[in-house]
């Protein structure tokens, strides 16, 4: 497959896809202090990439955190036997998708057990997530329920918490961007609400992104996944918290995510296809982990606990009204200090990326995808209670990460509006 013009990081991005035959560093923004390394076949010599860009220290009795076996993951005997050169390992199973207190305990209880130097998760954003808490936690003698503490709104993992153990994530989906982020996060069933644990130290010290993991995934998951890392490139573009170093990689990740997405869907087993998909994710998390995401993911959140909507899939539904509404923005509604001329001058680079020439054409074009990946729009979900969902959405932090002011009111008559259309 062939990527269209990518204005500004063209270069770097047609050589990063061009060299992923073979495993290469790729660049980083300020604000992340893990090293990524990016190619095909990169996890199969997992141990050799760990040494290299880890030294010697640590992963001598590693944790092996894999997702559950309900999927064929041909590729993962190989990638466990390298992690067994490393030393003695434990190999332990996530419990559950969408990860709670209780499954995170699980694995915590197994890596203290074992007394594990090292967590090297191997799956999608639920595992690597697990991952990331068990490695936080496993030094000490908090649990996760007290990381997270459950009666005290947002979550924040202590601030006296500080990682002893060594992290390394490898993504087997192309979505979470869970790689390259200081959050973890968490289910709360008995309260339905999505939490998260925040931490500095639960940025990995090593994520290894190797696209051909991501070819067993099933299509209901690369579909979602691939979602989400276009709604998460799309919302930290315009995120209030946006700079230039995170645009640097959220802004490429757009089209990446969006010709990606096209790609596999009309050759699932080209590599070439699934490298650019697994680059938008990176991208994709980059950008996230200093920037938050905005209302798309803030919807997204009761839609996954309330009506089992898969998370990327819940992200896409609201993303391209969202982009109208935020074209809007005025002096009066504009919550970014840049003032609402910065916002438009994104949401043009964003349309473009889209190839689009206007909001109203980008938010077909996401509509449009949806149909092609065989994905419901908000109208074909059948009845939403909108009402419900809005008081959820506004008590989400990313409510308030959008660039344009958006009271609960105008949340519900979105929603009515696009599960009208």
């Amino acid at each position: 497959m062939t990527i269209t013009q990518l204005p500004g990081q063209e270069a770097e991005v047609r050589r990063i896809l061009e060299s992923a035959h073979h495993p290469l560093d790729l660049p980083v923004p300020p604000y992340v202090p893990t090293r990524v390394v990016f190619g095909r076949g990169a996890a199969h010599a997992l141990d050799t990439v760990i040494r290299h860009r880890l030294g010697t220290h640590g992963f001598h009795r590693p944790m092996v955190l894999t997702g559950r076996e309900t999927a064929a993951k041909p590729w993962l005997d190989a990638v466990i036997a390298a992690c067994r050169r490393l030393g003695t390992v434990v190999v332990a199973e996530n419990p559950r998708a969408n990860p709670t207190p209780q499954s995170m305990q699980h694995v915590l209880d197994i890596a203290r057990r074992h007394r594990v130097d090292g967590v090297v998760a191997i799956g999608g954003g639920s595992v690597l997530d697990t991952g990331k808490a068990v490695a936080l936690l496993a030094p000490g003698e908090q649990s996760v329920a007290q990381a997270v503490d459950l009666e005290a709104g947002p979550a924040a993992a202590r601030p006296g918490l500080s990682r002893g153990t060594g992290l390394v994530a490898v993504p087997a989906t192309a979505g979470s961007g869970a790689e390259a982020t200081r959050t973890a996060t968490v289910w709360d069933e008995r309260e339905q609400r999505k939490r998260a644990l925040d931490h500095a130290g639960l940025f990995p010290d090593l994520a290894v992104v190797d696209p051909l993991l991501t070819m067993s995934a099933p299509d209901r998951v690369w579909r979602s996944c691939g979602l989400d890392a276009l709604a998460q490139a799309v919302e930290s573009s315009w995120a209030v918290a946006a700079d230039a170093a995170s645009l640097r990689f959220s802004v490429p990740a757009v089209r990446l995510a969006a010709e990606g997405l096209e790609a596999v869907l009309t050759d699932p087993g080209d590599e070439a296809a699934r490298t650019v998909l697994s680059c938008a994710s990176v991208f994709a998390g980059l950008a996230i982990a200093g920037t938050r995401t905005t209302v798309p993911h803030a919807v997204s959140y009761p839609m996954t606990l309330r009506y089992g909507i898969p998370h990327g899939h819940a992200c896409a539904l609201t993303l391209g009204a969202v982009l109208r509404f935020n074209a809007a923005v005025t002096a009066q509604d504009c919550r970014d200090p840049r003032g609402p001329e910065h916002t438009t001058g994104v949401l043009r680079a964003v349309c473009r990326q889209l190839g689009a020439r206007t909001p109203a054409q980008a938010n077909r074009r996401l509509d449009t995808l949806l149909t092609r990946l065989e994905l419901p729009t908000l109208r074909g979900l059948g009845h939403i209670d909108t009402g419900a969902l809005a008081d959820d959405v506004v008590t989400y932090s990313r409510f308030d990460n959008n660039p344009r002011h958006m009271s609960r009111d105008q949340l519900t008559a979105l929603l009515h509006a696009e599960g009208d259309r």
